[in-house]
């Protein structure tokens, strides 16, 4: 019998429901009656959420009895330092830190007045000794994911109108790619993209708007498709997106092949899919976000200072950390120039010195007699 990894919530204990649930319950603005949680975004309660169901599946298979027990009961020093140790044999250490901060705040939310600076601390030990893993091999830049997008959606336009609905997936996917190479949003801010809401029309122009709602800073933010793009765009508007909605009618920017509108999964799926079997690189939808840093600090660092705008980062940090790994990769692309420059230098003056040593050998050696 497969073990399960993460419980489901419907599998949940009873009193985990209604923490969880008390937790998250909105309020009064004045009285101040909702729960711990109700203020956090969606992402967060999704992530909180994933690592407690994967508590408690840990504790489903090692643990069951311990289930009885009331929730912040469970989480005891012995046990987390069990978790840990499960967790670490099936995770990067970058992961397991993560789904002990998620238990943290879990344990925060449904029992705030015990003491958890013992989990706190554990849980930044962890962070601190992960690692993240470098990403930046796995990075295209910019320029060419663009190229490619382009070129998917040029190439479709030859393609045959099938009932497959090739020519019009491969147009969609194409703009998806040229879209996130000049606009590196969200998976959820590009999933939230809708025609009525989000895209403005004006004369010779398309600008697309994220709502405070669509966006992880709760900030206004709009794009305006370069003139270039402007006729790729109002193509699938009026071409290719109608005949993948067909008879749903749904607002969704992104259509599937179901006539429904693509998720945030199947938006990363896609994107993915499509650059690995161009370029050979395990590439994702956050990839081009730090592809836009990384290679914005490596061709023009002077402009540094529009990282946070085009991520939506509220802090420089970011910035400077791709200014960072800029400059280390700069510096090793110098390092490596001068080693070369030094060897074509040598080389020749190696060749030079073994050919006049040889001919003062010749001189000096005496001739044999006869």
């Amino acid at each position: 019998m497969r073990l399960l990894k993460h419980l489901p919530e419907n599998q949940w204990p009873a009193a985990d429901r209604q923490a969880f649930e008390a937790a998250f319950r909105p309020g009064d603005l004045f009285d101040e009656t909702g729960g711990a949680g109700a203020r956090l975004a969606e992402g967060s309660r999704n992530c909180i959420r994933m690592g407690y169901r994967r508590w408690l599946g840990f504790l489903h298979s090692a643990h069951p009895d311990d289930l009885r027990k009331p929730p912040a009961d469970r989480i005891s020093l012995e046990r987390v330092r069990d978790f840990i140790a499960t967790l670490s044999t099936e995770m990067r250490p970058s992961s397991v830190a993560l789904t002990i901060q998620s238990l943290c705040y879990a344990a925060r939310l449904i029992a705030g007045e015990r003491d958890w600076r013992w989990l706190s601390a554990i849980k930044a030990r962890l962070v601190a000794r992960a690692r993240p893993i470098d990403r930046f091999d796995r990075l295209a830049p910019p320029c060419r994911t663009l190229d490619f997008g382009i070129e998917l959606m040029d190439t479709a336009l030859a393609l045959p109108i099938t009932s497959r609905k090739t020519r019009e997936l491969q147009y969609r996917d194409g703009l998806l790619l040229a879209l996130l190479s000049l606009w590196p949003i969200r998976r959820r801010s590009l999933a939230a993209l809708t025609v009525s809401r989000h895209i403005e029309m004006e004369a010779g122009g398309v600008n697309f708007l994220l709502h405070p709602a669509d966006t992880k800073s709760k900030r206004f933010e709009s794009f305006r498709a370069p003139e270039p793009l402007v006729p790729y765009v109002m193509r699938y508007l009026k071409d290719i997106r109608p005949r993948l909605v067909g008879p749903r009618r749904h607002d969704g920017l992104w259509a599937s092949h179901r006539h429904g509108t693509l998720t945030a999964s199947r938006l990363y799926e896609i994107a993915r899919d499509r650059l690995f079997k161009r370029f050979g690189k395990d590439m994702c939808l956050h990839d081009f976000r730090r592809s836009a840093a990384t290679f914005l600090a490596i061709d023009a660092p002077e402009q540094i200072g529009i990282i946070p705008g085009v991520l939506q980062h509220a802090s420089p940090e970011v910035a400077e950390r791709h200014y960072n790994l800029a400059n280390a990769i700069k510096a090793s692309q110098r390092l490596a120039e001068r080693q070369a420059s030094i060897k074509d230098r040598l080389r020749p003056l190696t060749t030079n010195v073994d050919a006049s040593e040889t001919e003062a050998s010749a001189r000096r050696r005496p001739r044999r007699t006869k």
